[in-house]
């Protein structure tokens, strides 16, 4: 048939041009995932590793260093645990030279490190110390009570994450099951999943079926993070 071989090349590029569309939607999809996803896991080491130089200040504090002292005692304790790119590290250098060689306050050099983290224990803790710097004689005993909330509350968080570590497995498997059911039945070469990938009505199936995957994908994400 003349009219099939003609539509053949038409065909192939309504294919290619269905398939780029819907691979940079999911594309789009995926990268914001991907980028959330690392930006939550590094929020989450730098929030451990302040925990330790809350702990590192408090003892350096409760034998007598004043506050910045304190901060040179952590730093140097932090250095036996942490390679020298890790975050805190990284963080601490900074105050630490931009306190000595640029003349800024330390109470607005946590406030900045707590507002590039975006984390509310960093910024609880960088308020409390704006109040308290060079005027309370109890510093390290509220750096010993900023460190044991920060330290309840890690531990809170890993024993939901623990609790809903089950129910993450069982939604993206239920996720993906559709995936390896669709490639499964292409490959076996049937013929029955040809009008999916050769028609406008296949097209347009296969499109709203791939952009309800994808919302289901987003939706059971944010299902799933809970901040606590």
């Amino acid at each position: 048939d003349h009219r099939d071989l003609h539509s053949f090349p038409t065909r192939r590029s309504s294919d290619l041009i269905v398939s780029v569309i819907i691979g940079l939607i999911l594309g789009y999809f995926l990268e914001k995932i991907y980028a959330n996803s690392t930006i939550t896991s590094r929020q989450k080491k730098l929030l451990l590793q302040f925990r330790d130089f809350l702990e590192n200040m408090a003892v350096a504090a409760n034998a007598g260093d004043v506050e910045y002292k304190a901060i040179i005692s952590a730093r140097n304790a932090l250095k036996q645990v942490y390679n020298e790119d890790a975050d805190i590290i990284v963080e601490v250098e900074n105050i630490i030279l931009q306190y000595e060689n640029g003349g800024k306050k330390l109470k607005d050099l946590f406030a900045d490190l707590a507002d590039r983290s975006q984390l509310e224990d960093i910024k609880s803790f960088a308020t409390i110390y704006g109040v308290i710097e060079g005027k309370s004689d109890n510093f390290g005993a509220i750096l010993n009570q900023t460190y044991d909330i920060i330290g309840e509350k890690i531990e809170i968080t890993e024993e939901i994450e623990t609790a809903i570590t089950s129910s993450k497995s069982e939604t993206y498997t239920m996720l993906l099951m559709p995936i390896i059911i669709v490639a499964f039945m292409s490959v076996m070469g049937s013929g029955f999943m040809d009008s999916l990938f050769t028609t406008a009505v296949g097209h347009v199936v296969a499109t709203v079926a791939l952009i309800l995957f994808a919302l289901s994908f987003v939706i059971a994400i944010k299902a799933t993070d809970i901040d606590v």
